[in-house]
């Protein structure tokens, strides 16, 4: 009696769905000697095949099947075989996880198509990242949700010519795009599409990245090769963000737009009442550089809060928004209120009132996340604009200082001072690990802080030293002179 030959090499059940290796011997035609190699996946009797390659006899198969020694070819063969089931194992895991399985989403995930009962796709699950952003808490991440919107928007219209639908999104498609955001290209109605900037192309691409990782997280392309690497040749690499190094003041140079603000220095050739708006956008720059670099938002979210009124107006305390929620002190700031703050205050501000808003011109009473990400960063192009042409036709300088500049002027000014990271890190809000101890000890009184931070502007500069001023020096004057220079 003949030997029966094996035509199926056992694969695995996940939930109610049972997948296995087999020789699709289902055919009419007796001239047939080969047949293809296929994964079947069966749920409730039903079965969805699908081919992974290769053709063989009965016999070859069989012997590939049952082969147990690795020099084998034949070995290699199974081997193969069985990373395709350890791959498909790994897609029906991740495939709408506590839920059950149907053979339409499995050979969705399998064929990298959408299913007729799903509206799930690449550019589906994108825009419901989008949503879910946009709306959950009230829309307290609606920010986050804008660069994931001008990403797809990028993503739609460097790619207009092409069909992408369901999950048919490959590496030639994000390799298009990135050419087109390099290079440029021509649109629909042979409109012409600009280059960007490395810049906003770095963050395009990161956030189409965790788009992609969310797909696989859910069960879907796990069979499409992952496009993105900076090691693997061929692959998208996304460039590291830009460095911003020297987009910084220095303390001269913040203190003559703090000299210029005080004593409102301003062209007489300016049109009517810009002069006004562009002092107070000078007070929010200095603002921002003065209060620990804080960003627009929390400028506008600022309140005199207890806290205030509890350290006899020396400070403010606030959580900043960008980490909030991911920090055990939850982003807490407290800002010294310095002297040349307290005159800042004094011209732009708001009276002082319990809870009430500082500046509040800056939302204008705006709740929504929509509407505050829209007042914030109106005013931050107000502030920009009229900082820059400050510079220009006050100090005749040639830089073009944002916003964003006064914080990275305050850490970087703190740091040249000589001024401890940890303080620097601790005033900004960045997150950082804390004992349960460490949140019930202040680590820099107010008075330090209050030290810290007048380095930050240099309004009583030492005058230079003569030659007979130290000819008139004392012994221990010189001492302390030369110690002081040793220290240096």
């Amino acid at each position: 009696m003949a030997k029966k030959l094996t035509t199926s090499l056992t694969g695995f059940k996940e939930r109610q769905c049972t997948m296995a290796i087999v020789l699709d011997i289902r055919s009419n035609r007796k001239d047939v000697t080969e047949y293809p190699v296929k994964a079947r996946f069966t749920i409730d009797r039903r079965s969805y095949y699908y081919p992974i390659g290769g053709s063989y006899s009965k016999q070859d198969f069989s012997e590939i099947c049952n082969v147990q020694k690795s020099k084998s070819p034949k070995y290699e063969e199974k081997k193969r075989l069985l990373e395709t089931v350890d791959r498909y194992k790994e897609m029906l895991v991740n495939l709408n996880p506590g839920h059950e399985l149907t053979l339409d989403a499995v050979r969705m995930v399998v064929e990298g198509k959408v299913a007729s009962q799903t509206n799930e796709s690449f550019i589906g699950i994108w825009e419901e990242i989008i949503h879910n952003l946009r709306t959950e808490n009230n829309g307290a991440r609606y920010t986050t949700a804008e660069p994931y919107e001008s990403a797809l928007k990028s993503f739609k219209k460097f790619l207009w010519k092409e069909d992408i639908k369901g999950f048919e999104v490959n590496l030639e498609h994000l390799k298009k795009w990135e050419y087109g955001m390099i290079n440029g290209a021509i649109g629909p109605n042979g409109k012409e599409l600009k280059p960007i900037s490395t810049t906003t192309r770095s963050i395009n691409l990161r956030h189409c990245r965790a788009v992609w990782n969310e797909c696989r997280r859910r069960g879907y392309l796990l069979q499409t090769e992952y496009p993105f690497s900076n090691v693997k040749k061929g692959l998208i690499s996304i460039p590291a963000p830009a460095s911003r190094k020297e987009e910084y003041l220095d303390v001269e140079r913040m203190t003559q737009l703090y000299q210029v603000f005080i004593n409102k220095n301003y062209p007489s050739t300016w049109k009517e009442g810009y002069a006004e708006r562009a002092h107070y956008s000078l007070g929010l720059f200095l603002v921002q550089y003065l209060g620990n670099g804080f960003n627009l938002v929390d400028v506008g979210q600022l309140t005199y809060s207890q806290y205030y009124f509890d350290t006899e107006r020396k400070a403010f305390k606030f959580y900043r928004k960008k980490t909030r929620g991911r920090s055990t002190n939850g982003s807490e700031v407290i800002i010294p209120i310095t002297e040349p703050l307290q005159r800042i205050l004094d011209d732009i501000a708001a009276l002082p009132k319990l809870n009430a808003n500082v500046f509040p011109h800056v939302l204008e009473g705006a709740t929504h996340e929509r509407d505050i990400r829209k007042r914030v960063s109106g005013e931050n192009s107000n502030i920009q604009d009229r900082v820059i042409k400050i510079c220009k036709d006050v100090l005749h300088w040639e830089v073009r200082p944002s916003g964003t500049w006064a914080r990275h002027s305050f850490a970087t000014n703190l740091t040249h001072a000589g001024v401890e990271r940890s303080y620097i890190q601790e005033s900004m809000g960045h997150s950082q690990s804390q004992s349960v101890t460490d949140r019930y000890i202040a680590n820099y009184p107010l008075e330090k802080q209050m030290e810290y931070n007048s380095k930050l502007l240099n309004l009583n500069p030492t005058p230079a030293m003569t030659k007979n001023d130290i000819q008139k020096m004392t012994k221990a004057e010189m001492t302390a002179l030369l110690m002081e220079l040793m220290e240096k």
